[in-house]
Formats: C-alpha cells, structure tokens, sequence
C-alpha cells in the first residue's frame, strides 16, 4: 500500500498540523495528486511499493521525495511525467520541465482577467520579443475551440506560471481555478509561480500567495527587463572567485545540495557526537572557517538546507550578517548524508531494525537494541529517525534517554508493509 507521510523541520506531523502555513484544501489535493499517480505503481519483480516523503519548512518550499528499488524509481518517475528528453512547444503538452534543462526556449502562462488584457497582451509581446514563448489566451484559443482543454494545455506546456494580480483579477474564479492548478505543478516541480502584482498591496494577497515574493508593475521597463532576465535565468547577483579547497573537495551536488550547503553537511555529519538537534553546534564564524565563502552564499546555503528541514537556526538580537548565532543539525540530517560520510547506511540499518521488530520484538528499548547490534547512538540513532520520519514505526521519547533519539520503538502495519516492500 502507498505510504505518504508529510513533515515539517524534520518532525512528522499529519495534515491538521500544517494549518499555518497551508489550507487545508490544498494539502488535500497535493496529497490526492500524488496518491492518484503513484496508486498500483510496483516493483513488477519484488512487488515493493514506492516510500514517498512530502518535507519542507512551508509550502513554497515543499518537495516530494521518492524512495525504492531502481526499477521502482523509474516506474513512479515515468508515472509522475519527469522527462529530461522533451522538446515540445508551449502550450502542446510537454512533459515537466524547466527552461535551463534543455534547448527549448521558456513558456510562460499568463493567467489574468479580462479586465486586464491590454496589460497582458503588452506584457506577453514583450516576452515574445526577448525569446519566452507565451500562451495568452487571446493568440491560443480560436473559434470552436475547448477552452478547458486549451488552458490545460497550455498549464502542461509552461516552465513558467504568471499570474496578474489586480483588484479586479483577485476574486475571478476561473483566475483561482487556474492558480489551484498551476500550484499543483509547482509543487511537483513542474514550472515556476511567480504572483505578478500591479495596483494591488500584499497585505489584501491570500495566505498562500501572500507567502511568495510578488514583485509589482511599478516602473513597467525596468521590472519587466528585470522578470525578462529571471526567466532567462540571468542572475544580477556577483560571480563568486576561485573555488576554495574545501568546494572542490566536494561530490558537486551529486548528494542534492549545493556545494556550500555540503560543506556545512559534511562537517556536521563528521563531527557530530550523537546525531541529536544541535549536535553540534557552529558559530558563525566557524561557519565562515570550514566554508571560506561569502556571507551571502553561507546565507543560501544555509537557507536551502533549513528549508528542507535539515538545520536549525538559533538567532537572536544581534545575530549578524548570518542570521544566526548557533547553527546546528536536525536529525533528519544524519539520516539522509550519513551513508556519504560513515561506515553505515541509515536506510540499511532502518531495514535491519524494523525487520528484527516484525520477526522477533514486538518492541523494544533503543538502548537494548542498540547493545544487541553493538551500534553506538551515532549510528542507531538515525537509522530510528529514518523509520520515524516515514511513519514506518511507533516511537516515544522521555526524560532522561540522552544519548538515545527516543526510549522506544514499537512496529505498526506500515512496518511489516516496508520490510515485506525491501525483502
């Protein structure tokens, strides 16, 4: 059975707990979005079903994380329409995409309402002339045409979503319906959302909207240069010198995160006592030291490891150009980078712990088990967090279990469902 579980900062929580920062409608449809293409995906030689994790600190942040044999993979991959081979027009139906992956020039949607449409057609002419193919509605849709069909379409084909927030575009309903949809495809990696505002304040913006950076039609030439240069992917921030020592020792993203963030993985996962929240904890000049990059790419890096619930920041008045004065680890960390740099695999051990639970524990102490497999808490720890934070176990923690993650665990349903999926 397809086991989906949501968390936030590295904690599990259900879809009621997410209710600051996502509506609750819209958690409802990522999570039927996802059940609905991944549903009867298996492996046709194991019949293992995939482990799909939904993490994130808020929803613009949010991204769906797939576990399982290679065959597996592919299968919910080619389900879930992730093709780096694509080379279609906009507004045809091609697969998901962005305009950096491949030759294909960039899409852009433009969602706005009617009242708008001389802004809209000014702005879609002005995309087409700097080379960003535009469905506007106006150019795509002819006579006789299913217009749901050819909004559908053109929401498939688009690397890029923009809607055109006015007062009058905000209350339309078929605006909403289109930005319900565009999300859904934001969150699944499929195009960008950017919320374009003109005469509107943010304060009036939904919640959900209301949490992206909008920027706003003020000065049209240069705003419109300056969304021109975004899509094209041309970036007004500085180039970054010669690579230091410790970049160029790194894998270069092959572990999903940049090579700044790695830096501060890697150095955590080395030196790390337990594999506990904040464990340890860096200054921010020691940061600075076992980096050796700008402020602004530690602020980056830092932010894009945060973001996925692997950091905690300690911050306070004064806290600097960092944002910060302790920088620690989550355990979600140890539990995803510790096969990169340790002896072991968190995911490996994850098996062995739950696999002696269905066929021999009903439960058992973290300590015990611990001494049985002869794995300090550096080791057991994350293989636990692992089961943890996939919903694969029961677990409690108390007052006095340091050094131990929790005291106990306990096996569920979902835990012989994961040992039977990897046997």
């Amino acid at each position: 059975m397809l086991k989906i579980g949501f968390e936030i900062n590295g904690r599990q929580v259900d879809a009621d707990d997410f209710a600051g920062l996502l509506e609750q409608t819209i958690l409802e449809s990522v999570r039927e979005q996802i059940q609905s293409k991944l549903m009867g995906i298996r492996d046709p030689e194991t019949g293992e079903f995939p482990t799909v994790l939904v993490r994130g600190r808020d929803w613009e942040h949010l991204s769906v994380e797939l576990s399982g044999s290679e065959k597996l993979l592919a299968l919910a991959k080619e389900r879930l329409d992730i093709n780096d081979d694509v080379s279609q027009p906009c507004g045809e139906g091609v697969e998901p995409v962005t305009a950096q992956a491949t030759n294909t020039p960039p899409c852009v949607f433009l969602c706005h309402a009617s009242e708008d449409k001389p802004l809209a057609r000014r702005i879609a002419e002005d995309f087409l002339k700097q080379g960003i193919d535009t469905f506007f509605d106006q150019w795509e849709i002819a006579p006789g045409d299913s217009i749901r069909q050819k909004i559908d379409a053109g929401l498939a084909g688009c690397t890029h979503f923009f809607v055109l927030l006015t007062p009058q575009s905000l209350p339309k309903p078929w605006v909403n319906a289109e930005i319900d949809a565009a999300f859904i495809r934001k969150l699944e990696g499929q195009s960008k959302f950017i919320p374009l505002r003109q005469n509107l304040s943010v304060d009036v913006l939904p919640p959900l909207l209301k949490a992206l950076y909008s920027p706003e039609l003020t000065d049209y030439d240069n705003d419109l240069k300056a969304l021109i240069s975004f899509i094209h992917g041309v970036s007004e921030k500085p180039s970054l010198g010669s690579t230091p020592a410790i970049v160029r020792k790194s894998s270069r993203g092959q572990l999903g995160v940049s090579v700044a963030a790695e830096a501060i993985v890697r150095h955590m996962v080395e030196n790390s006592t337990n594999a506990e929240t904040m464990d340890p904890g860096l200054t921010p000049e020691f940061v600075r030291q076992i980096t050796e990059l700008s402020d602004d790419d530690i602020v980056d890096a830092v932010d894009e490891l945060e973001s996925r619930g692997f950091v905690r920041k300690l911050s306070s008045l004064g806290s600097g150009e960092l944002g910060f004065h302790l920088l620690g680890p989550e355990p979600a960390l140890f539990a995803k980078f510790d096969k990169h740099f340790k002896d072991w695999d968190s995911d490996a051990d994850a098996l062995r712990i739950a696999a002696d639970l269905v066929n021999e524990l009903d439960g058992g102490l973290v300590s015990a088990l611990a001494e049985r497999y002869g794995w300090p808490p550096r080791r057991i720890n994350p293989a636990i967090i692992f089961l943890e934070e996939r919903a694969l176990i029961q677990s409690s923690a108390s007052l006095g279990n340091h050094p131990w993650i929790r005291s106990w665990i306990r096996k569920s349903a979902a835990t012989r469902r994961f040992v039977r999926d990897r046997s």
